[in-house]
């Protein structure tokens, strides 16, 4: 009787000290998911349409690079509590990277992938021939004003890249896509020399 009961309180020991060991082992899990939570701020604030490219952007690499880019794609439906959990984190993130007028039409969403394609719906707009002839518009009339020159170039890149995003060049052949760069590119360099201050004339 006596060995059994000593038995018994040995066995219990060893699984309380196995139990102890386990709680231990988890801990780096626990702090590297506390980790991976901290998501860094997405340096662009969703306005709408005009900044969308930067914002889904940065907001997709941020993503990526804590693994959570599945998110923007895959909407599970039902979610366990974990999985839940890491929804609601990443969609409190990616709500509080746009203005309000934006956030405003999707903050009733429940899943990240329910708001990242409605946005990818109404201001993603490939192809989109009147925001193309918009950024043309603005294009043309660019002018350096209190930018520096840095920034005035920055500005003329910026519209320049969205402009081949909302109307792309397709071409017949593949050589024609060097030419056109050629081209377009000369075209550039054109409208940002007329729309320097009067100081760098040349």
């Amino acid at each position: 009787m006596t060995g059994t009961s000593g038995e018994k309180e040995g066995n219990s020991s060893i699984e309380k000290l196995c139990e102890i060991l386990s709680k231990i082992m988890e801990q780096p899990k626990i702090v590297s998911e506390v980790v991976k939570y901290a998501l860094e701020q997405n340096p662009i604030k969703l306005l709408g349409q005009k900044n969308y490219i930067s914002w889904a952007r940065h907001a997709r690499l941020i993503l990526s690079s804590y693994g959570y880019e599945k998110l923007l794609v895959t909407d599970e439906g039902e979610m366990d509590a974990q999985t839940k959990q890491i929804n609601d984190r990443v969609l409190v993130w990616l709500l509080g990277s746009m203005e309000p007028v934006v956030r405003e039409q999707v903050e009733t969403m429940s899943t990240v992938a329910e708001a990242w394609g409605a946005l990818h719906n109404q201001f993603a707009g490939k192809s989109n021939k009147m925001h193309a002839a918009r950024i043309m518009h603005e294009l043309l009339h660019l002018k350096q004003g209190t930018k520096s020159v840095i920034e005035y170039a920055g500005e003329i890149k910026r519209l320049y890249r969205d402009l081949h995003y909302y109307h792309p060049f397709e071409p017949v052949d593949q050589k024609d896509m060097a030419i056109h760069h050629i081209w377009f590119q000369s075209f550039i360099s054109k409208l940002f020399l007329d729309g320097l201050n009067q100081e760098f004339d040349l």
